[in-house]
């Protein structure tokens, strides 16, 4: 059975994450690929952001019994799978699993002109996770 507090939990971890992120925004590329400090900071937040997306998607598809299990990858796709989350999200959300291994085990170089972009381009995806999993609950209690 899902534990309530677990997830409510995950959830604010994946709100406050999503926005503190949202708050490092504003500055250009140049500035951005400029300052270490700065780039360390989005990295370490996007990095915990994911992982709390993971963490909650793990203890759905265990509470829920659902299936595949053993990659965070897998762990997505399990709530895709079951309809928790819609496809494009499910994407999305296997692709920043990807992302977070580039940052936590930087293979290779980090791009950080990329990492940009998804600061600026992609938090809304996390928005939609959140939205999606909550409702889910939500629904089901």
């Amino acid at each position: 059975m899902v534990d309530a507090e677990i997830v409510v939990d995950k959830l604010r971890y994946i709100n406050e994450y999503t926005n503190d992120l949202k708050q490092m925004r504003g500055m250009s590329k140049a500035e951005y690929v400029d300052d270490l400090i700065v780039q360390r900071a989005v990295e370490r937040t996007f990095m915990n952001l994911i992982q709390s997306c993971i963490d909650l998607a793990q203890h759905i598809r265990a509470s829920e019994g659902l299936s595949p299990s053993g990659t965070a990858k897998n762990e997505i796709a399990s709530l895709g799978n079951a309809g928790i989350l819609s496809p494009d999200v499910q994407e999305q959300m296997e692709e920043a699993v990807g992302f977070r291994n580039v940052l936590a085990h930087r293979y290779g170089d980090v791009n950080h002109d990329v990492v940009y972009d998804v600061l600026h381009d992609d938090l809304h995806w996390f928005d939609q996770f959140q939205q999606e999993t909550a409702q889910w609950f939500q629904q089901r209690n």
